[in-house]
């Protein structure tokens, strides 16, 4: 993590950016906020899904079942 104070902020803020793309980076305000720098990065603008990325579990559960125990559960309900 990089902190930076307001004014170095302002005075490096392409710099600041480039650091925000692999680090996180937090910005001190003058009257004592703080503040985090995240991206919005390249590829999911182009539409890919945050979930893409986690792994998954393959399980030998169908759909069918599924439904059928979401069913029973808010029958309690």
């Amino acid at each position: 993590m990089q902190v930076f104070d307001y004014n170095e902020f302002t005075q490096n803020i392409p710099k600041v950016f480039s650091i925000a793309l692999v680090d996180e980076v937090i910005i001190n305000n003058k009257d004592g906020n703080s503040y985090k720098i995240l991206p919005i990065k390249e590829k999911n603008a182009m539409g890919k899904s945050p979930f893409e990325d986690i792994p998954r579990v393959k399980l030998d559960v169908t759909t069918d079942e599924i439904i059928e125990i979401l069913r029973e559960c808010r029958a309690g309900i």
